[in-house]
């Protein structure tokens, strides 16, 4: 198994940002992200404050957003403003499968677009509880065969996604795969939730440390993407799936946050399956930190990771 314990060698002006970014930060998300999402609120009301937090991010102005569609989805375009090379990346957001939208993650996808000088795509896929399983996979899959398309070389394509987008990605590398599509050159998966059936040890031991996702919030909002399919069912909890046939991937995934387990038994079930997979664990980083580019040091070396991943 190709797993690697990151921790940054900073400079001394670094090693100032990185933590102050890296108190504030999670203070703020613990003030406002963990609360609502652990609250009784109802799920359009989650959505409604999410939003309102998160849709407003910081996007760099070398980024152009905008809308198109794929397969007759619904999907957000961002490119380089100088121009995009042959790199297209494909992006799943998460959110839980029933919050956040290709807007709340804007500040990652963008600045995935301009490391990679790649064509960026984000489809905005069914959400539960109104939606749940297969939809919000069949939805991908559908934007997924749009680009397929309009010409685009699979080779070309970077399968990405973070947290449950990050599930949700590999479900639908397993689906293209047994259906006999074309697969992407790469996968990247950031944080995923690969197992719905919250057996992961780390949903417990992290649940003080990570500052955004909590226990509870997770119990709570998994039968609402399941619905009536059982969690252990391999496309719903891709940790159980058979690994044979996919492409190189790359995870990233934080020290201090309640889905490790998923990623490290991930790869694990990766290496005994021969399947190519790199996991990279981000030393006292938390949940989804590659959204805070051009904040945190961290984030910034964790997309350039990325970007070398895929270029390699």
């Amino acid at each position: 198994m190709a797993r690697t314990e990151v921790t940054l060698g900073l400079d001394g002006l670094q090693r100032l940002q990185s933590a102050v970014a890296r108190r504030v930060a999670p203070a703020l998300i613990r003030s406002t992200i963990r609360p609502l999402w652990r609250s009784g609120l109802p799920i359009g009301w989650q959505r409604r404050i999410t939003s309102a937090l998160l849709d407003n991010g910081w996007v760099p102005r070398a980024a152009v957003v905008s809308e198109t569609r794929l397969g007759g989805i619904a999907t957000e375009l961002i490119t380089p403003r100088g121009g995009a090379g042959e790199r297209v990346v494909f992006f799943v957001h998460g959110g839980g499968y029933v919050v956040c939208s290709p807007r709340t993650h804007r500040p990652l996808t963008s600045r995935l677009a301009l490391a990679l000088s790649a064509t960026t795509y984000v489809p905005h896929y069914r959400l539960a509880p109104e939606n749940p399983f297969p939809a919000g996979l069949d939805d991908v899959l559908a934007a997924y065969e749009g680009l397929l398309a309009k010409g685009t070389e699979s080779a070309n394509i970077t399968l990405s996604g973070d947290s449950a987008g990050g599930g949700l990605a590999l479900a639908l590398a397993l689906t293209l795969r047994d259906r006999g599509l074309p697969l992407p050159g790469r996968l990247v998966l950031i944080s995923p939730w690969t197992d719905l059936t919250l057996s992961g040890e780390t949903l417990r031991s992290k649940d003080g440390a990570d500052p955004m996702l909590t226990w509870d919030w997770i119990i709570a909002k998994t039968p609402l993407y399941t619905g009536a399919t059982a969690p252990e069912h391999p496309l719903v909890s891709p940790l159980f799936a058979d690994f044979s046939g996919l492409p190189p991937t790359l995870v990233q995934t934080g020290s201090e946050e309640i889905l490790l387990s998923d990623s490290e038994r991930l790869a694990e079930r990766a290496e005994a399956a021969g399947w190519a997979l790199e996991l990279q664990v981000w030393r006292g980083m938390w949940h989804d930190f590659q959204m805070l580019g051009d904040i945190l040091p961290e984030a910034d070396a964790a997309l350039a990771e990325i970007a070398d991943f895929v270029q390699r």
